[in-house]
């Protein structure tokens, strides 16, 4: 490929991390790595079982069929064949609908973003895709996404800046997907450079408003990831200058200080970022809710009360953490499925009444129930601007009637790796998410799902996995 007024690897950070994709072994990544890789997957597929059901999914599935093409890929659960950017469009939206994806504590979300697009291209790979090769891609592809979030602090600054909003996940994605179908350093870092330009950058609105953008911004994450690798290979050119390329390289456009573009290549290739501090969701709700969940749970149930006396409930999160809790007029009165997921006093008025908090709660019944909307009126946030971990360790405090008054802090939510799930634990989420797939999957194709991701490292072609996630295709 030839580029006029190129930019050389050692002047953009984007160089170093696609020779990472295309060069790093499976034998590279340690054992502990690899594990919590097979545990994310599966927990992304397990999610995205539900999301095949659940609010816009199926509409855009529909479309993608009528779109048509030529049969390269399937649209999971929904059984479509189409072509491998319309696949990944579909499959997409599916993985982020119900919110329930996994969150890096610097990283943002991860698998939702690579997995389904990578699902999409084994059919138009050279030949079989073994577990060990897409175990590689997935590392590979999402230690990009976690170290370009990580070196702009975004997790700290994309609810109040909004920009550039989740702008690394289209870069995972097409990180992933240029491995698997085996593209070199070189092009891998046009394909990179090809999906930053089409992302937009002022994004944040989708979750401000209460759209299904969230969601569907995955749809178009995927498509572009796809396509952006298949130009390449056509010797379509792009900008190299991801991140510090003049004049509009990322770390140009963000308007905070505190920056660490080190991270972008600090050990690249030996140390993995993406295992410090992965978080899979016990709840289906955003990320930054799940801290007031797990304490408010711990309080009710160690202390055996009943929510009825509840007086008060007084929670103190973080700076990130405000867009669970601001504007309150909407927060405190969420009247749709988004409005709910994103609504701090909805989710944890939930939880002080059910245990929990699981799709049934986003149930517009549930939602309008005047009980639950009572006790959010009992509900109190603030936001410190100190505390040093965006989603985990939030105070809540409850209140009764009576008085007494209960606090609890979680160190850390079931789901992170410093309190992980086990595989028998996405086990059970699969369980409990397959009951709201647009098609009901049989009993045996979860458990053998669950099984190929424990053993992923032994499959010869990585169809089966996409074989178990289509109901016409029994295990």
């Amino acid at each position: 490929m030839k580029h006029e007024n190129p930019v050389l690897p050692e002047h953009d950070p984007a160089g170093p991390l696609a020779k990472m994709v295309a060069e790093t072994r499976y034998q590279d990544i340690p054992a502990p790595v690899i594990d919590l890789a097979k545990r994310a997957i599966l927990d992304t597929l397990a999610v995205t079982v539900a999301g095949s059901g659940w609010e816009v999914s199926p509409a855009i599935a529909d479309q993608v069929a009528e779109w048509g093409g030529a049969p390269q890929a399937t649209v999971l659960i929904h059984g479509h064949q189409v072509p491998a950017p319309m696949a990944a469009f579909g499959n997409g939206v599916m993985a982020r609908a119900i919110d329930m994806g996994d969150v890096h504590e610097t990283g943002g979300h991860v698998t939702e973003w690579n997995v389904p697009a990578m699902l999409s291209v084994l059919g138009i790979a050279d030949g079989p895709v073994s577990g060990k090769d897409f175990v590689t891609a997935y590392v590979t592809g999402a230690e990009v996404g976690v170290r370009a979030s990580a070196a702009l602090n975004l997790v700290r600054y994309h609810t109040t800046w909004g920009m550039p909003g989740e702008w690394n996940g289209p870069l995972c994605a097409t990180a992933s997907v240029a491995r698997i179908l085996g593209l070199d350093a070189d092009e891998t870092w046009n394909a990179l450079g090809m999906a930053y330009t089409v992302h937009g950058m002022s994004e944040y609105n989708k979750y401000s408003e209460g759209t299904q953008m969230a969601r569907v911004q995955h749809s178009f994450a995927g498509d572009t990831a796809v396509k952006a690798v298949l130009l390449t290979r056509r010797g379509v050119t792009a900008p190299r200058g991801i991140f510090q390329g003049v004049p509009s390289g990322i770390l140009r456009h963000v308007a905070w200080d505190d920056v660490r573009p080190e991270l972008l290549t600090e050990d690249l290739g030996t140390r993995w970022q993406l295992a410090e501090g992965l978080s899979m969701k016990p709840y289906s709700a955003c990320k930054f809710t799940h801290s007031f969940i797990a304490s408010t749970v711990a309080i009710m149930q160690g202390e055996g009360l009943d929510w009825r006396d509840i007086d008060r409930i007084d929670c103190v999160g973080s700076t990130g953490a405000r867009m669970t809790f601001e504007p309150a007029a909407v927060k405190w009165n969420p009247r749709s499925v988004p409005e709910a997921m994103f609504s701090a006093p909805y989710t944890i008025a939930a939880a002080a009444m059910t245990g929990g908090f699981f799709l049934e709660d986003l149930h517009p019944d549930r939602i309008m129930n005047a009980e639950r909307r009572e006790l959010m009126r009992r509900v109190h946030i603030v936001a410190d601007p100190d505390h040093a971990d965006q989603f985990e360790g939030f105070t809540v405090a409850i209140t009764l009637s009576d008085g007494r008054r209960f606090t609890h802090v979680t160190p850390y939510v079931k789901g992170h790796t410093r309190n992980p799930m086990t595989w028998d634990d996405l086990a059970g989420k699969l369980r409990r998410c397959a009951p709201f797939a647009a098609v009901q999957l049989p009993a045996d194709n979860l458990d053998m799902l669950v099984g190929l991701c424990r053993d992923m490292e032994r499959i010869d072609d990585m169809r089966r996995i996409v074989d178990c996630l289509t109901p016409s295709h029994p295990a």
